[in-house]
């Protein structure tokens, strides 16, 4: 029975005099905080407003000179083509010019000799039965036959 009481704390009082006075500070410095926040944004976004009408200005001026390079850029890639078309065909021509095996065709092509181990071979034009038929007409045929 010997139990141990807890000891009470003594609270100090407050005045009610601080009270009010603490609560129009605090008060105060809330509304100068609200109006500063309010004023460091408002000039944020008037500075970023600014910036960004700069860069569409400088977008708008720098569209021209990208439509003209794009242009000349396109005219380049045309004749790179032209020429790469070009180099190819003198590329071939000068393999075959300077092939060993190709030499005797080409003396014979750039020149008026043959070779001698070769006959000449000469297309003569047949009559065609057509023209025979034309030409004989005093016969009748019916679907090619006499």
């Amino acid at each position: 029975m010997a139990a141990t009481r807890p000891v009470p704390q003594i609270i100090p009082p407050v005045s009610p005099s601080r009270r009010p006075r603490g609560r129009r500070i605090s008060q105060q410095r809330l509304t100068s905080n609200r109006r500063l926040l309010t004023v460091e944004t408002t000039v944020k976004l008037g500075v970023n407003l600014v910036l960004s009408a700069f860069a569409l200005s400088a977008l708008i001026q720098m569209l021209p000179q990208h439509r003209s390079a794009s242009e000349k850029l396109q005219d380049i890639r045309a004749e790179v083509k032209i020429t790469e078309e070009r180099v190819i065909k003198e590329r071939e021509e000068f393999t075959r010019y300077f092939d060993p095996k190709q030499t005797k065709s080409i003396m014979q092509e750039q020149g008026n000799r043959i070779d001698p181990n070769q006959k000449p071979i000469i297309f003569l034009e047949e009559r065609s039965s057509a023209t025979a038929e034309s030409t004989d007409e005093s016969k009748t045929t019916y679907a090619g036959l006499d």
